[in-house]
């Protein structure tokens, strides 16, 4: 009985050499080792006396493994490419609360600025040409600041949209996660 193992063994080390070898060219009658099966050695295989198939099953109980670790490798990395690309727009959210936050304080300064000349006019000191004037610069400059404004809010508004659509993805990927 040893004999006969020593002599499988040194077949399938012999087979696994010439299949392996990328050096070798196929030879007539024996098949490359691959990970696809061929219908010959399938068939053979069913051949193969069931004691002696105990390596074989767990070799594909360890295939199976590996195959669910890859698999769930996988969908981590997926995981945390969804949360870096929502941690990077809830930096860019942040910023855009910022300039959103400066535009408003000019927008408050410019507001003090006109209520000053719209207070300096109405008591008539100054020129009063010059005052109309400064009044309606400061006036234009208030819009375009709050045009300023209209369009960081949009692109906050857009961001935060995207956030939520990530936060759901996330929630999905973890919940598959959990699963394994």
């Amino acid at each position: 009985m040893q004999r006969v193992l020593i002599t499988i063994l040194a077949f399938l080390i012999v087979f696994a050499f010439i299949g392996g070898c990328s050096t070798v060219q196929k030879m007539p009658g024996m098949s490359k080792v691959s990970s696809k099966k061929t219908e010959s050695d399938e068939g053979l295989y069913r051949k193969v006396p069931a004691s002696m198939r105990a390596d074989v099953k767990e070799a594909e109980f360890d295939l199976k493994r590996a195959k669910s670790n890859a698999n769930l490798a996988e969908k981590k990395l997926k995981l945390s490419e969804l949360k870096k690309e929502r941690e990077i727009l809830e930096n860019k959210y942040a910023k855009y609360n910022t300039n959103l936050a400066a535009v408003l304080v000019k927008k408050a300064d410019v507001r003090v600025a006109i209520k000053k000349l719209e207070a300096i006019d109405n008591s008539n000191l100054g020129d009063k040409e010059d005052n109309i004037n400064r009044i309606a610069s400061l006036k234009t400059k208030r819009l375009s600041i709050e045009s300023d404004a209209i369009e960081i809010k949009a692109d906050m508004d857009t961001t935060k949209l995207k956030i939520k659509e990530l936060n759901k993805k996330i929630r999905v990927h973890e919940k598959k996660i959990k699963k394994k």
